[in-house]
């Protein structure tokens, strides 16, 4: 058993020093001159049982049936009451020995529910099984998608010997460090799936030591085929997109989509096919799109120009102020050109409006969990010593738990916007979390006006629309759809002192 552990912590290892060898490079993506469009996997080994029904398997006989003296709107309430989430929540991971905010915060095992779980999708960057099988029953069926290296692995799907878990590759084109990133959950249950988005892998480190962010919503099935949705339609693409076997995407047309009020952002690695006829869906582009689709329509771009974005990811990319100015304009819904028409944002301004986020040297220190967490918290010394550096853009923040470390992927947009002198939009936008750090890698980066952006990563997130921001004795409180969102840091982010340093890595 000894030597069984010892094994999974060098894989870990191994995987997080692949991990810090694709940093150390900036992870560029080398551009592929194919063409192909297939959608299909390469099957290989033993497949005949890795999907999931068809059609999800609704016990009627022992839920109570429709009758003519009870509405389909008291039904509908019905349903909705034996689910724990219907309209979404965002939580927390718990770390070891935490003992506050215990009702903002969950663990794999509070999520997964293994008594009740039938079936499962997932996905990850890292991937313990000797850590992650344990939380489910042996008898549960587990479709993983997971990131591999190319070099070693073929693209396909594989079965356990045991047909517990069957691991997805999913497409890698001709590029330089590919990257499985996304981090997704699909959790069926006998009247219901449970989706979640988040930051954290499936290894330990990230649901104890370290504080990941998770968005979950419960989702009832439906007799018969659902009505089409953008949430709907755009999940089912998003697992095409890794390649996720056609049974399991087909399990979406029996689910209810109606109470969703997020927008998923994706990224596509642009050599993988299917980036190369959908490359407006991702990245910088798709952010852009969600951002323009859910703010204020009364508003023009340039009545906007005073939002704040607060960008947080535990790994920090090669940036400049050409790249803050691109991210700028997608948060927006706009375009760089847009604003350049307008008279433009100075450096001065856009480094004042885009707030990056990371811990200092300082924090790394004073961690209380040991050097495995920051271990997982990456910038390269190479990218801070960059003259292109923005560093007026980077701030320190505060954990919201004292002396750790955030692997929480989050971006704040906070408007204050006015329209003829009068408030229309004040305090008040959106939110993301999910799997994308504030990197070129992760939401691409524009290499000619009007082309799409270029992207490296697999990446999956949510947007939360019509976030409201207040300020209460003397700290700041978010809130969506009427409810307190827990953040893993303290929103009151300040500026780097001169003789403070990022903790930095290589």
């Amino acid at each position: 058993m000894a030597s069984d552990q010892s094994a999974a912590d060098d894989n870990i290892a191994a995987q997080l020093q692949e991990f810090d060898e694709m940093i150390s490079s900036g992870a560029i993506c080398i551009s592929s001159d194919s063409e192909s469009d297939k959608d299909d996997v390469v099957h290989i080994g033993h497949v005949d049982v890795i999907s999931l029904p068809s059609s999800p398997v609704i016990d009627t006989k022992r839920k109570p049936q429709d009758s003519d003296d009870m509405s389909r709107e008291t039904a509908v309430r019905r349903r909705l009451s034996t689910l724990p989430f219907p309209d979404g929540v965002v939580r927390l991971t718990r770390m070891i020995g935490e003992k506050e905010n215990l009702a903002e915060a969950v663990t794999l095992a509070d999520i997964v529910q293994r008594d009740k779980l039938r079936k499962a999708l997932l996905s990850t960057y890292v991937l313990d099984l000797n850590w992650l099988l344990p939380h489910f029953d042996s008898s549960t069926k587990l479709v993983i998608v997971k990131s591999y290296n190319p070099n070693v692995e073929q693209r396909g799907i594989y079965q356990s010997e045991s047909g517990q878990v069957t691991l997805v590759n999913p497409e890698f084109g001709k590029q330089g460090y590919p990257i499985m990133h996304s981090k997704l959950m699909l959790l069926f249950y006998d009247d219901y799936v449970r989706f979640v988005a988040s930051s954290a892998n499936l290894f330990d480190i990230d649901w104890t030591l370290l504080q990941n962010i998770v968005f979950i919503q419960d989702l009832p099935y439906t007799p018969t085929v659902s009505a089409a949705t953008e949430f709907g339609d755009t999940l089912a693409g998003s697992l095409r997109d890794i390649s996720v076997p056609e049974a399991v995407v087909q399990q979406l047309r029996y689910v209810d989509f109606s109470r969703v009020k997020i927008h998923i952002v994706t990224s596509v690695p642009s050599a993988a096919g299917r980036s190369k006829f959908h490359a407006d869906s991702y990245g910088l582009n798709r952010l852009s799109v969600v951002a323009r689709a859910i703010r204020d329509p009364e508003l023009d771009d340039r009545e906007l120009y005073d939002t704040t974005l607060y960008c947080y990811g535990s790994s920090m990319g090669r940036l400049t102020s050409s790249y803050l100015r691109n991210f700028y304009a997608s948060a927006l819904g706009s375009t760089p050109a847009i604003i350049q028409r307008d008279g433009g944002l100075s450096s001065t301004d856009i480094e004042r409006n885009v707030k990056v986020g990371f811990h200092t040297l300082a924090q790394g220190q004073k961690n209380v969990n040991g050097p495995l967490p920051q271990q997982c918290i990456k910038f390269q010394t190479e990218f801070y010593s960059n003259p292109e550096f923005p560093k007026r853009a980077l701030h320190k923040i505060e954990s919201k738990v004292a002396n750790t470390l955030v692997h929480a992927k989050v971006i704040l947009a906070r408007s204050n916007a006015t329209k003829n002198g009068q408030q229309k939009a004040k305090e008040r936008g959106w939110m993301y979390l999910g799997s994308h750090n504030f990197t070129p890698g992760a939401w691409g980066h524009v290499r000619a006006p009007g082309k799409p952006c270029h992207v490296n990563n697999y990446e999956f997130g949510v947007v939360l629309p019509d976030v409201h921001f207040e300020s209460m004795f003397g700290r700041d409180t978010v809130t969506w759809n009427g409810t307190k969102i827990p953040l893993p840091f303290r929103l009151a982010w300040s500026e780097y002192e001169q003789d403070e340093m990022p903790l930095l890595c290589g």
